[in-house]
């Protein structure tokens, strides 16, 4: 049977991907975090220098992203599981996954940047501060609505930077208020849990599952073939 997208199947499916297999989601984000809490006091209290803290940082965004990607690919081997076993090596991001992230990541920072910067310059008025505003509200819609399904494409697909952003705008397209909604409920979800650190820890991951899995659901949407996910679970 062919299934639409739906942001209801989207949320059921995610929590019963999270409630199967909450042990080792649990064990994946705790040990991450703390991975990222001791690479960050490192990089705070103890590389003090200005070149070693500078290094402490490019490594610091190398492992964050690394541990992302490597929990979007968990996610997926999690919901795939129902065909076949995976191992840890199974989850591991390739190189070509890292740089390709980073890559778009420092590309898109870099032009948010010299975009703000070029703005400042202007003089100040009306145009300046609609140009601001515009520029605030797509730089925001891109980091948080279009830049998850590019990791999804980078992780799933093998894709490059470039091409998965092209991916992105495709796979979206014909769903976009859907999706839209789905990005406000999550948005909500992010707010809430944001009130305590044990609330983000809990809800990032919750979030994480949701993008991957209404990325798949996506995925079978367009190419209108039998939802495996909705079949499964």
């Amino acid at each position: 049977m062919v299934h639409p997208f739906s942001i209801v199947e989207t949320l059921k499916v995610s929590w019963a991907v999270l409630k199967k297999n909450v042990a080792t989601i649990a064990v994946y984000t705790i040990l991450s975090f703390s991975i990222i809490i001791g690479t960050g006091f490192v990089v705070k209290f103890i590389l003090i220098d200005l070149i070693l803290g500078s290094v402490g940082v490019i490594i610091s965004i190398f492992l964050v992203s690394f541990l992302f990607l490597g929990f979007i690919k968990l996610i997926f081997r999690l919901i795939d599981k129902e065909y076949y076993d995976f191992e840890f090596k199974d989850i591991v991001p390739t190189l070509k996954m890292l740089f390709s992230y980073i890559l778009l990541l420092v590309i898109v920072s870099t032009l948010a940047v010299f975009v703000t910067n070029a703005i400042e310059k202007l003089q100040e008025g009306l145009l300046q501060s609609f140009l601001g505003i515009v520029s605030g509200l797509f730089i925001e819609i891109f980091f948080l609505f279009y830049f998850p399904i590019c990791a999804c494409f980078i992780v799933d697909d093998n894709s490059g930077p470039f091409e998965s952003v092209g991916q992105s705008f495709q796979l979206i397209r014909g769903n976009f208020l859907k999706y839209l909604l789905l990005f406000v409920l999550i948005e909500a979800m992010v707010f809430i849990g944001s009130i305590t650190v044990i609330g983000m820890i809990l809800v990032i991951p919750l979030v994480n599952i949701i993008l991957v899995v209404a990325y798949r659901k996506l995925i079978y949407s367009h190419l209108d073939v039998d939802d495996d996910i909705t079949e499964t679970l």
